[in-house]
């Protein structure tokens, strides 16, 4: 009798295939490699056969795919030598190499034949892929003082993050010097990753000489080195006259786990303590929704300053009515209109919440 089990049924070169390259059980042990099929004339590769091939390739490939990948990288940089607006052409495929480019660029960096522009354009694609190789020509070009002044402070963004502590006293001196054309702010960033003793001083001192976004970035950096020292800050903040600085402040404290709500209050009845500074405190204290801060709420709620009183009335809202219609009630009959209207308006609220 015909036997007709897997192994002896004809079978069709698509299930043959199918054998040998997704299941294989079937043939393991059974054939040996290359091994003629006798009526297909189809031949085979086992596992092992097919491991060695493919070491094999990728021997192949290392040798060859370095050479084409280092031609590409030649030509590219090259291009960015000489590139004008469309440099993020060639920057970004350099970028997305990563290491393997940095030497060249490098070389661009360096080379003063170049106009100012191309070495920007090869240092700025040497920032973007922020290599470890990148870290002692970069502080070469930092410290160099015939240096162009723009490279140089091109060059520190580039330095942001890596362990800098070996040059610690060189940023130092050149944060207390200064230059102007390298922010200072750039080098106390520099000195995070080099000594924090040293960036905690030179924050500090940015943080009461700049002003906008320098401020805001100082008095970020003081409370990252020193979170325990944060409320301190952040109500120096509060009071500062620079927007961006004394939102950052109300913000953060509106957040923070190191907040001291008595210092906050303290704050706000300081003499002659500033209108926009209530305000601020009022505004942290209505959105950090601890109970202990109806007391303050609802004394600012009856200040005559419309500022104020607005804000308070706004935070009072965010507490649940246990806490706050007892004390509201009591302002519904105030002599001053405004507390009278707020009262109601705050009870109104109160009525649709949830």
């Amino acid at each position: 009798m015909k036997c007709f089990c897997f192994n002896c049924r004809p079978q069709s070169p698509f299930a043959i295939r199918h054998s040998v390259f997704a299941h294989q059980e079937p043939l393991l042990g059974k054939r040996t490699a290359n091994t003629e099929l006798p009526k297909l004339g189809f031949t085979y590769r086992t596992p092992v056969k097919e491991l060695l091939l493919t070491v094999l390739l990728a021997v192949l490939a290392q040798a060859v795919f370095p050479q084409d990948q280092q031609a590409r990288i030649d030509s590219l940089v090259n291009l960015l030598k000489s590139a004008g607006r469309e440099w993020n052409d060639y920057a970004n495929p350099l970028i997305e190499i990563g290491e393997p480019a940095v030497p060249a660029l490098i070389k661009a960096a360096e080379d003063r034949s170049l106009k100012q522009w191309n070495r920007r354009v090869a240092i700025m694609t040497l920032n973007n892929i922020h290599s470890p190789q990148w870290v002692k020509p970069a502080l070469d070009i930092l410290f160099d003082q015939n240096e162009d002044p723009v490279l140089r402070n091109q060059a520190t963004a580039g330095l942001k993050g890596h362990d800098l502590s070996n040059v610690k006293q060189e940023l130092w001196e050149l944060y207390k010097e200064g230059a102007p054309e390298i922010p200072k702010l750039n080098i106390a960033a520099l000195l995070l990753t080099a000594d924090t003793a040293m960036a905690y001083r030179a924050f500090k001192k940015q943080y009461y000489i700049e002003d906008g976004y320098g401020q805001k970035m100082a008095l970020l950096n003081l409370v990252r080195l020193r979170p325990e020292a944060s409320t301190r800050w952040f109500l120096d903040g509060l009071q500062v006259d620079d927007w961006m600085a004394a939102n950052l402040a109300m913000d953060s404290l509106v957040a923070s786990r190191y907040f001291v709500a008595d210092e906050l209050t303290a704050l706000y009845h300081q003499p002659g303590i500033r209108e926009e500074v209530q305000w601020r405190v009022v505004y942290v204290f209505g959105h950090r929704q601890e109970s202990a801060s109806v007391p303050l709420l609802l004394e600012a709620f009856r200040e005559e300053s419309w500022l104020v009183h607005t804000e308070a009335a706004v935070g009072l809202c965010r507490f649940t009515p246990e806490e706050v219609i007892p004390e509201v009630e009591k302002l519904k009959d105030d002599a001053r209109p405004y507390v009278r209207n707020n009262a109601r308006w705050v009870l109104g609220r109160m009525e649709d919440w949830e």
